[in-house]
């Protein structure tokens, strides 16, 4: 139920969550642990996520999902400052948006790492799965669809252009 309301309807979840009504939802933290134990059996059967093979340790999974809640969180709170969240609302609304769609991609990961011997195919999803983080913290705010287009991108320009920065100088 919580996966429905917070796929169906991002804003309710997230907002009721912020005005302090957290009996009636999972809280952002077990979003967390549920998206961490798909990612665990994801590791132990498959060894990638969505086409990037993770061949060191779980921790290596595991701190992948956390950098991606870190950067999503500074790089919307920069773009939707206007709305005058702090970091922390940020942060929650990015855990429960990186830990819905984390658990909702472990599946496709694992058929396609059923399906494809090749990961090629699996790193395309890699994209839409930022995306489609990005597009549902957007439903939280109210905009209009052109500041709606507009925010995403710039905010996914922001995040793949961090990744590049970060793996430029990790490989230098």
């Amino acid at each position: 139920m919580n996966i429905k309301i917070a796929l169906t309807n991002p804003k309710t979840i997230v907002s009721n969550y912020w005005n302090g009504f957290r009996k009636y939802y999972f809280t952002p933290f077990q979003f967390f642990t549920i998206a961490s134990l798909s990612l665990l059996i994801n590791y132990f059967f498959f060894n990638n996520f969505l086409g990037l093979s993770l061949t060191v340790n779980i921790s290596s999974h595991l701190a992948i999902l956390a950098l991606n809640i870190v950067l999503l969180t500074l790089f919307s709170a920069l773009v939707y400052i206007k709305f005058k969240k702090n970091i922390f609302e940020h942060l929650i609304l990015n855990i429960y948006n990186v830990s819905l769609w984390t658990i909702l991609f472990v599946p496709i990961s694992i058929v396609l790492s059923l399906v494809f011997e090749n990961t090629d195919m699996a790193r395309f999803f890699f994209i839409p799965f930022h995306l489609l983080i990005l597009i549902w913290n957007s439903k939280v705010f109210e905009l209009s669809r052109l500041k709606r287009f507009l925010f995403v991108v710039l905010n996914l320009s922001l995040f793949y252009g961090t990744l590049l920065v970060l793996i430029y100088y990790s490989n230098l």
